[in-house]
């Protein structure tokens, strides 16, 4: 793809570079954004981030992209950085995330899964369409000899 997408004379390490940053972004969101609000952000504001690149990258002729690659990493680092100070502190803080619920939202799977497994990891490429319940929240009771699980209400202290 890198043929197709970065056609124009480049610095020849360019594409490696920017898989590079993409696969740093791929390993972060596996281990670090774990939070809803964490995973609603981080993969919108790197994409917004590497989109401003390319921007650059293809209204110049011959810019410096190799030197612009800089200011990229360090704006990507800083989505990092913010990411775990304000979404990932505070959820782990509030136990929102915790040893029981290691990530608050992920793939919800079209075949039975057993219910006590680790949610299904997920990468910033696929969407996200359910969240995950404690195995400890869960009611189970048998109704008509078949079981139904529910969700238990929520206890205020």
């Amino acid at each position: 793809w890198s043929v197709v997408l970065y056609a124009k004379s480049i610095p020849e390490a360019l594409p490696v570079w920017i898989y590079g940053l993409a696969m740093i972004l791929e390993y972060f969101s596996m281990v670090f954004v774990r939070s809803a609000m964490s995973a609603h952000f981080f993969p919108r504001i790197s994409l917004l981030y590497f989109l401003a690149y390319h921007l650059y990258f293809y209204s110049v002729p011959y810019g410096f992209f190799d030197v612009a690659l800089i200011p990229l990493f360090m704006f990507l680092m800083h989505a990092m950085l913010y990411t775990i100070l304000a979404f990932e502190v505070s959820s782990s803080s509030s136990g929102v995330i915790s040893v029981e619920t290691p990530r608050e939202v992920y793939n919800k799977l079209s075949w039975p899964e057993w219910s006590a497994q680790l949610p299904s990891e997920w990468t910033m490429f696929l969407p996200l369409n359910a969240r995950h319940i404690p195995l400890h929240d869960r009611v189970t009771d048998e109704v008509n000899g078949t079981q139904r699980n529910d969700v238990a209400p929520a206890v205020e202290t």
